[in-house]
């Protein structure tokens, strides 16, 4: 299964739940795109952010994020047809262009291995100093890999944490999604956490972004906008 998280900013004036509610009142289309695509899941946030608002989309599918979107990009359906320009302009995103940097890159999954149903999720995204993807890549292997990391999620009822790095004509940008039984307070007790996992985790994390994004501090004005299980729960 290949777990991505993506960020998009929002142009000014752009409705970014419009392709959401439309996939409501079209469960079946929605259904048949998706499994077409290989698409298991699909959750979207809305971040409200001073640099303005990103979309952060988590996705799980059995196909690469190139493959997933070459695929959607080549379909005949109307309703992908129609997703593909509702990214060009909220985004302004074209889809059927090659991107101009690297694709996705995720660079850390962790999950709990003893749960075993779906928790609620939780994403966002920030921008990373110049030149720090390696450092980045570095830390999140060594992080996930430790017996902290499990201990440390457990307490804070959190199942599944998925980074993805994203490289823009900005720079690069961190995507994180959180899953668990309340991921949001679950975010605000690590932002808050004397654990020494967790302070060491934050401090190595501010060496790679800018200092206006303080993670020892809850992640602001983050709202879900879309779950796929609740459009299929509708057919």
């Amino acid at each position: 299964m290949e777990r991505t998280v993506l960020s998009f900013p929002v142009l000014p004036g752009a409705n970014p739940e419009t392709p959401g509610n439309r996939f409501l009142e079209q469960p079946d289309q929605y259904a048949e795109s998706r499994n077409r695509l290989g698409i298991k899941l699909e959750r979207v946030y809305l971040q409200t952010t001073p640099m303005g608002n990103f979309v952060v989309a988590y996705v799980e599918s059995e196909r690469s994020f190139g493959e997933t979107t070459a695929a959607l990009v080549a379909s005949e359906l109307e309703i992908d047809k129609y997703f593909v320009n509702q990214i060009r302009e909220i985004h302004g995103v074209d889809l059927t262009q090659p991107p101009p940097g690297p694709p996705p890159e995720t660079i850390g999954e962790w999950s709990d291995p003893a749960v075993t149903q779906r928790g609620r999720g939780f994403a966002f995204c920030a921008p990373t100093l110049p030149d720090t993807r390696d450092a980045g890549r570095s830390l999140i292997k060594d992080a996930f890999s430790r017996d902290d990391m499990t201990r440390s999620r457990r307490a804070l009822s959190q199942n599944l944490e998925v980074v993805t790095v994203s490289a823009t004509p900005e720079g690069d940008v961190v995507a994180v999604y959180l899953e668990g039984k309340d991921p949001e307070a679950a975010n605000a007790k690590f932002a808050a956490s004397d654990d020494p996992f967790d302070a060491w985790f934050r401090a190595e994390l501010a060496k790679l972004i800018p200092p206006f994004v303080d993670f020892s501090k809850p992640v602001p004005g983050v709202s879900e906008i879309f779950d796929s299980a609740a459009v299929l729960a509708r057919r």
